[in-house]
């Protein structure tokens, strides 16, 4: 993985000459040098002639480790130059196809591969990509800007623009050099849009969705475009597959998914917790490296596999136990990150800083500090399990989803409809079936097939009363949470929710495009583990996986039984992996991956809040109210409020965020 930042001059509001040539250089530099660590190992960029394009790229080196692969990459003519983040698997076979019609190459690096299939196949060339990235080309025939992220967003992408310049970046952080000033966008804030849409927390900074491309067409034009999306069966198609026949296709896309994902040039890790996910990622591993001599990377066949786990100490959701058995049962090296709560309160300010939005757990912290102890024993690539929950229907608050509508694609389900209705009615509006939604939040539902999930927006919100009173005048004070992920909704897919998708697909489809790319994927993923130069990949998000389990039957996913009268979240995919897992993975419940919220009256963490939430500082946020805000650290931590203890973690977020980036203080525009 690497990181890259480009600036390209918009007709009309910028004219660039060979005059600035200088400051722009100077820009780009320095621009680089803030996401430094996503890739360490070079630095290069390429202006255009006239200074209207610039594209500038930091190296984390993994595939072809000689200088040949540093980029800007351009083609032979020296029309089309790119930059590109990320890995690109399969791309030794469309290497050798694009060289038998012509093409030709200066390196063996995965990401050169990105011009020629340009060239080749126009914009359509995206849908040739499988991997983990985001890119940038420059197409001076045409006077035409590509920037596109993988399919689900796993490498970030943030534009804006500034003094007539688009400016692009994998970190907003990137954008200081060119004259950015951080201004608070508090609707986004209130409204959670960072998770749900385009927005960032940032005024005027947008993220490109997943599955999408943004084209700059004659430096001027500016949008973004849909290049893949999620679908699923039709609800009332019946299935006439046996469950084997599935278990088995989901084992061997799966194996193929980790397969491609251990080739590099340097050693691979694994993120292991005492979940089935990375369990059954590393047993694959294992078996690969037994039965076929696979290589993790360049790490000799003879060395151990290396697992790294995280001790949460006195947490009741304590995974490393779990994780260690499993690296017992496997025959692999376990390295284990202990949480204290010294190292939360030491690790939560530059954590922030490098995460760029909010969460309300301080497992970010965990994993923060996990890629750290990573790149301490020199392993720069690691597989992870992030995006099984929300392919294979892994939280437990879909359940209410699931037995919204019977399954009609599934005729041997043992679900009888009185026993359907019975759960469905025990579920609906409790606790048990995920946050509890405010009433406003009814006409959203009514847009999605009155699905529940839609409250999920709530945990990453903070409640009106917290916000400063000028924000309902400027904002509206109807509560907006629960339809800023309906908003962003296209017309066909909500049709397809309507009419042709089972609840329980409309409720992954929509986690699969809010809290997976903006959240999950983000402070579990990408930003903390590229703070500390390491590159995470995801076999479940590999699409050819992805696309296939789309298409198996809700009951499947959530299978019941009815000897027991229980269900059993992600079933197939724990048939599908085991072999590879231990009979306590295989039969474990899920739990959530969480640091611990209870801490010492005097300690470490409390020192940590009442040192950032001060007046000062909550009144220099300008839209949030201190009389609100200045009992949260007393209620969160020594009266053991829940709540107010959340809310205090999201409160010193934002006051991190905004010394370290200099966030101007937000004012009502309007009234």
């Amino acid at each position: 993985m690497c990181g890259i930042t480009c600036a390209i001059a918009l007709k009309g509001y910028c004219k660039p000459s060979e005059r600035d040539r200088e400051r722009l250089t100077q820009a780009i530099d320095q621009s680089l040098d803030y996401i430094k660590h996503r890739g360490p190992d070079s630095k290069g960029f390429w202006i255009s002639e006239h200074c209207r394009v610039a594209l500038g790229h930091n190296r984390l080196a993994i595939v072809d480790l000689s200088p040949d692969a540093e980029q800007p990459f351009h083609d032979s003519e020296n029309q089309i130059h790119a930059v590109v983040n990320g890995e690109l698997y399969g791309f030794e076979a469309i290497r050798e196809d694009l060289i038998s019609k012509g093409h030709r190459f200066q390196s063996h690096c995965d990401s050169e591969i990105a011009i020629a299939l340009y060239k080749e196949y126009g914009i359509s060339f995206l849908s040739h990509l499988r991997g983990e990235f985001v890119l940038c080309l420059y197409d001076s025939r045409a006077q035409l800007v590509i920037a596109a992220n993988d399919r689900y967003a796993i490498k970030p992408l943030f534009y804006t623009i500034v003094d007539g310049r688009l400016l692009l970046a994998s970190e907003a952080k990137a954008f200081l050099p060119f004259g950015w000033q951080p201004e608070w966008d508090v609707q986004s804030i209130k409204e959670v849009g960072w998770l749900c849409d385009q927005r960032t927390m940032f005024q005027g900074v947008q993220k490109l969705l997943p599955g999408h491309y943004m084209t700059c067409t004659s430096f001027n034009t500016i949008s973004q475009h849909r290049y893949w999306d999620i679908d699923y069966r039709d609800k009332q198609a019946v299935d006439v597959r046996t469950e084997q026949e599935m278990v088995v296709e989901v084992r061997k896309r799966l194996l193929d998914a980790v397969r491609d994902r251990l080739r590099a040039d340097v050693p691979i890790g694994i993120f292991l917790s005492g979940g089935i996910d990375s369990s059954a990622i590393a047993g694959i591993i294992k078996h690969l490296k037994d039965t076929e001599g696979a290589h993790l990377g360049t790490a000799p066949k003879t060395d151990l596999i290396n697992c790294f786990s995280i001790k949460f100490l006195d947490n009741d959701f304590d995974e490393e136990p779990v994780a260690r058995r499993t690296s017992e049962w496997l025959g692999v090296k376990k390295h284990t990150v202990e949480m204290t709560e010294e190292m939360f309160a030491a690790h939560f300010e530059d954590c922030m800083y490098h995460n760029e939005v909010a969460t309300r757990d301080l497992n970010t912290v965990g994993k923060y500090c996990l890629s750290a102890l990573t790149q301490s024993k020199n392993i720069k690539v690691v597989l992870t399990g992030e995006g099984s929950d929300e392919h294979f229907a892994g939280y437990k608050e879909l359940l209410t989803d699931f037995i919204r509508e019977p399954d009609p694609s599934w005729s041997r389900t043992t679900l009888d409809e009185q026993t359907r209705l019975r759960i469905f009615n025990s579920l609906e509006g409790s606790e048990d079936s995920g946050p509890l939604e405010p009433p406003s939040a009814s006409f959203a539902r009514k847009q999605v097939n009155n699905i529940s999930f839609l409250g999920y927006t709530q945990t990453s919100a903070l409640p009106d009363n917290l916000f400063a009173s000028w924000t309902a005048s400027e904002f509206g004070s109807a509560d907006p949470r629960s339809t800023a992920v309906t908003h962003t909704i296209s017309g066909l897919t909500r049709e397809h929710i309507a009419h042709k998708w089972h609840p329980l697909h409309s409720a992954l489809y929509i986690w699969s495009k809010s809290a997976l790319p903006n959240g999950l994927l983000t402070v579990l993923g990408d930003r903390v583990e590229m703070a500390h130069s390491v590159e995470g990949r995801q076999p479940f998000l590999d699409h050819r996986l992805t696309e296939y389990v789309m298409g198996l039957p809700p009951s499947l996913k959530f299978k019941y039984d009815a000897a027991t009268r229980t269900f059993s979240e992600k079933w197939i995919l724990k048939e599908a992996v085991k072999p590879f897992v231990t009979e306590e993975l295989y039969t474990r419940k899920k739990h959530p991956f969480a640091a611990p919220v209870r801490y010492k009256v005097d300690g470490p963490i409390r020192k940590l809040f009442d040192r950032l939430i001060t007046r000062e500082n909550v009144e220099g946020l300008g839209f949030l109210a201190w009389e609100e805000c200045k009992d949260l650290v007393k209620k969160g931590i020594e009266q053991g409020d829940r709540t107010a203890y959340g809310q205090m973690v999201l409160v010193g977020q934002f006051v991190t965020l905004g010394k370290r980036f200099g966030v101007k203080q937000a004012v009502p525009e309007f009234f």
